[in-house]
């Protein structure tokens, strides 16, 4: 649940990995590790990055995927060597300008993202009136058993089925969603409830593709057959009309 302050000390380390714990904040000693490349902080607790985190000057990699964070320090440009950055699965709203200062070859914000860097805008905080980052996965949303509960159906949809099975049931599931200002109980009463049906994983169009190819090829070769054998039936229809 907490990382000692005197991990600082630990001068020569090149690689620290404190995935799936507790932790709950990182000790501002960190940034006295000038020698660490790789911090892995995945599936914590965290709601805040010390500011300190920029003094790791030969960072690569930095990955806090699903944690609960809100924002990024803008301190974190200070380490210039960061190449790789995770933050999928927090709760940011927007990212520090500085970011544009590194030369990063990936930044992930969601499970589900496609390209390593994305095209960001710049925008205004309204909270602080200072210049951000934002881009169309931003503001991110909770996600996660002890966080705010979301719309189910992809979710469930990804998480039910596997990459090589297309399970009909889950495709055919509907996810009820209902607004904050509906009072109403009645499960029956669909007027108030927008209704959305599960979208496919990529993983699983794939597999629709390749299984409706090999039905197409399937189809084009029993109609070949078709084509010869009638070939053959009016050829012995004219023979046997001939005769």
């Amino acid at each position: 649940m907490q990382l000692t302050e005197g991990i600082g000390e630990c001068e020569s380390l090149t690689e620290l990995v404190l995935t799936e714990n507790q932790l709950l904040v990182l000790p501002k000693s960190i940034g006295k590790l000038k020698k660490l490349n790789n911090l892995n902080v995945d599936r914590n607790k965290l709601m805040s990055l010390p500011k300190e985190i920029g003094g790791c000057t030969s960072l690569n990699v930095f990955c806090v995927r699903e944690n609960r964070l809100t924002r990024i320090p803008s301190e974190i440009a200070q380490a210039t060597e960061l190449h790789v950055l995770d933050v999928a699965g927090n709760r940011l709203s927007h990212l520090p300008l500085s970011l544009t200062s590194l030369k990063l070859k990936a930044l992930w914000l969601s499970d589900n993202q496609s390209q390593p860097l994305l095209t960001f805008q710049t925008d205004v905080d309204t909270e602080t009136g200072e210049k951000v980052l934002t881009c169309v996965l931003l503001p991110q949303m909770p996600s996660g058993q002890d966080n705010l509960p979301r719309c189910g159906a992809f979710e469930s949809l990804v998480n039910d089925m596997s990459d090589d099975t297309w399970n009909e049931r889950a495709m055919n599931r509907i996810s009820a969603i209902r607004f904050l200002d509906d009072e109403k109980e009645d499960d029956e009463d669909e007027t108030a409830t927008l209704l959305r049906r599960a979208t496919p994983h990529p993983g699983e169009l794939k597999t629709m593709k390749k299984t409706v190819e090999n039905l197409r090829t399937t189809m084009n070769a029993a109609k070949g057959l078709d084509s010869n054998k009638n070939e053959v039936n009016n050829s012995i229809d004219r023979l046997t009309t001939s005769v």
